[in-house]
């Protein structure tokens, strides 16, 4: 699978966090076709590129828990602006699930294509464990 997604520890069943119900649309169309199933698409909504960067953590946790639900196996945010890396972790330990920042997600991909093996502590387990 693309970009860093096909991630050891990934489960099927997605619920991701992207953009404007446009996007919305095309991110769920890529991950469908890469063989996931998004069970939920919970869109932010920012008027512009630049908002996206300034999203308080106290709404990503209330958009989190209104993707999370039992047919949720994993959340995965996609959209580099958002830095999302610290509080993806917190909210692994806190879900007992996996929860996958897009940025991490490419940084973990970058390293193992250049075969480089660094673990990085804080940032999910996908980077701290694989």
């Amino acid at each position: 699978m693309p970009g860093g997604v096909a991630a050891p520890g990934l489960p099927p069943d997605l619920g991701v966090l992207p953009y404007q119900p446009v996007a919305d649309r095309e991110v769920g169309r890529f991950f469908t076709e890469a063989g996931f199933d998004v069970a939920a698409i919970t869109g932010l909504r920012c008027p512009t590129a630049m908002d996206i960067a300034r999203v308080p953590e106290n709404r990503l946790r209330k958009v989190v828990a209104e993707l999370d639900g039992p047919d949720v196996e994993a959340i995965v945010q996609v959209g580099t602006n958002l830095s999302f890396v610290a509080l993806a972790d917190e909210l692994e330990r806190e879900l007992g699930k996996p929860v996958i920042a897009i940025n991490a997600a490419t940084l973990w991909r970058a390293l193992r294509e250049h075969g480089l093996d660094d673990r990085v502590s804080g940032a999910g387990t996908l980077l701290r464990e694989h």
